[in-house]
């Protein structure tokens, strides 16, 4: 009965529980999956993307344990087709407007790193703007995003641990303001007249509003702990009498929750709506909302919760923004990202990319 029970457990063991040879995956109840969608191997956590204006290519910021690099791919079939060592970096990548320069944060290094891209996709070091002097430079100095102004001319990074965003003219390639926000700047979005941007304050759960000229403060608006990424839409809402310029979708990552800020015409912000984005509306915490995207007719909203490995999709087409499901991703999804066409980019902090058209769950095959 001892060898028989022996060989039995042999057979167990021997079917392997994980990725198997076809590229799907064995559970320990015995069940195989195959994964939604066309998976693209990156490096060690992949933070933050970047598509060119032309649209036929994406970036893609890998942060993890590996040394940083950025990984060029093709949008159409999505390959890699190269692969840029970074001497650091985290969250920041940004194309300038004509597309022919790339930003990149440069982490502890506290320098934004600029690189030139080709039309055909070919990404190069160029230059490093320096916004601490090496023999300066201490554990506090650390460069997260980047954002290029609309008309190109300056670059923004949030200087994590001093609450501020510095300024800097590519031209002369030095720092030329520094301007104080809330605690620990996470995100950069400019405003779509490029007279200001708002910041999302990881620390203070607060999205501020800066004049992009003077950094004077033009307005604040208190959220959620841990505000993160935010994405701002220009779609008029149908039968409402006096609707919003524009509304401002963003996650806070220590709630369940994406809140929405009507922004008006004078840019003042007033919040119209918290949106639960949990399976259930009593869910613990533990969604970890920590990106957003919207959909080419930003009719919905893309939200990346990373500790529950799906995307919820959202419909915000009406006055009430209603959720509609999730999309099962790899484990710890960093970010989304909707394609022109359609399909959504799924960055796998600990795992591999795939692309999902968010319409009809069918799988972009290459």
């Amino acid at each position: 009965m001892k060898r028989y029970l022996g060989f039995a457990l042999a057979m167990v063991c021997a079917a392997q529980v994980g990725k198997q040879p076809d590229g799907s995956f064995m559970l320990p109840t015995g069940w195989r999956i195959h994964p939604a969608g066309e998976q693209v191997p990156l490096d060690t956590l992949p933070m933050s993307s970047a598509i060119s204006p032309d649209g036929k290519f994406l970036l893609v910021l890998n942060g993890g344990y590996k040394p940083p690099s950025i990984s060029v791919l093709t949008v159409s079939p999505p390959r890699e087709i190269q692969r840029v060592p970074v001497a650091d970096g985290w969250l920041g990548l940004a194309f300038s407007p004509n597309g022919r320069q790339v930003y990149v944060g440069g982490g502890s290094r506290s320098r934004v790193f600029e690189f030139t891209f080709s039309p055909q996709g070919e990404l190069k070091p160029s230059r490093e703007f320096e916004v601490t002097p090496a023999a300066q430079r201490t554990h506090a100095d650390f460069i997260g995003d980047v954002a290029v102004s609309p008309d190109g001319r300056l670059i923004y990074a949030a200087d994590l641990y001093h609450d501020a965003i510095v300024v800097i003219n590519p031209q002369s390639g030095r720092v030329i303001e520094r301007y104080k926000t809330g605690r620990r700047p996470y995100r950069i979005l400019f405003h779509p007249d490029g007279k200001s941007f708002f910041v999302s304050s990881w620390a203070d759960g607060t999205v501020y509003l800066h004049s992009a000229t003077t950094g004077s403060e033009e307005g604040r608006i208190r959220l959620g702990p841990h505000t993160t990424d935010m994405v701002l839409s220009d779609r008029k809402l149908p039968d409402e009498d006096d609707p919003p310029l524009y509304r401002l979708f963003v996650a806070a990552s220590n709630t369940n929750s994406v809140f929405v800020v009507a922004v008006s015409e004078a840019k003042g912000m007033k919040l119209i709506e918290t949106m639960n984005v949990a399976l259930t509306p009593r869910n613990p915490l533990g969604m970890t909302p920590s990106a957003v995207a919207l959909s080419p007719d930003q009719t919905k909203l893309l939200v990346t919760c990373s500790d529950a490995n799906v995307v919820a999709v959202a419909d915000i087409s009406g006055l009430r923004s209603l959720l509609t499901g999730f999309l099962p991703t790899g484990e710890y999804p960093t970010a989304t990202r909707v394609l022109a066409d359609g399909h959504v980019v799924v960055l796998n902090g600990r795992g591999t990319m795939s692309v999902i058209d968010p319409l009809t769950d069918e799988t972009l095959d290459a």
